[in-house]
């Protein structure tokens, strides 16, 4: 069963941002859970929405099988984030065993990616959903992006993993094989077409980040002067 931490760091131009706070926050948690991976999840662009260079949630996967560690997992990353967050950021912690993600929570993280929402439907899905909602700094605005990510993550179709398997130890041109070895299942060009031997590369030599699709790992590819070039999706 999954446990999903939902981070919203709301990162300024001193924060360290959500992507990265959120696999170091991984990291020390995986001292006591297995961590499955990491995932990024995109949110609605406007004016009316503050960021930093880019709007989006990032989500904690966690193996346990028991609900009790949800609250376990809930007070440690509290701590953590207490600890390290950057005073003129706003971000918010979002916790939930798998069962209690319910159509609501995910229609919440669907509406992120459209239209601006409340703190308000945030905390009101946490007390119906049994979510721990934590909002920290002046605003705790953080709270919307840490809910939608859980909700979002929770379809398996949503986003784009920024640590899974080993994928993040490959940083430069490598046969299919083995990005398939350090944790991606398949590999497709956009057109559809599955590949299966070649040569992968990205951009400045960059970990890839494959995609959650219908509970798969997906890495997507285009074809370059005889060689697969790794793109983003979401």
């Amino acid at each position: 069963m999954t446990i999903y931490v939902g981070i919203d760091n709301t990162s300024n131009n001193e924060s360290v941002g959500t992507a990265k706070f959120a696999r170091r926050v991984a990291n020390k948690i995986s001292d006591k859970y297995p961590v499955y991976a990491v995932s990024r999840h995109q949110f609605y662009v406007h004016p009316k929405i503050k960021y930093s260079t880019h709007n989006f949630g990032a989500v904690i996967h966690l193996d346990c099988d028991e609900e009790k560690c949800v609250n376990d997992v809930f007070l440690i990353i509290k701590g953590i984030m207490e600890d390290e967050f950057n005073t003129e950021s706003n971000p918010g912690l979002a916790v939930a065993h798998e069962k209690h993600i319910s159509p609501a929570v995910i229609n919440y993280g669907q509406d992120a990616k459209k239209s601006i929402l409340t703190q308000k439907r945030a905390e009101d899905l946490a007390i119906h959903s049994n979510i721990k909602l934590e909002g920290f700094g002046k605003t705790k605005n953080g709270i919307i992006g840490a809910i939608a990510s859980i909700g979002l993550a929770a379809t398996k179709n949503d986003g784009r993993f920024l640590q899974i398997g080993n994928i993040r130890t490959i940083k430069e041109p490598q046969p299919v094989e083995n990005f398939i070895k350090a944790g991606i299942e398949k590999i497709f060009t956009l057109d559809g077409r599955r590949i299966k031997n070649g040569t992968i590369f990205n951009d400045n030599n960059k970990p890839v980040k494959p995609s959650p699709i219908n509970g798969e790992v997906i890495l997507f590819v285009i074809e370059e002067n005889g060689r697969y070039k790794a793109i983003n999706k979401d």
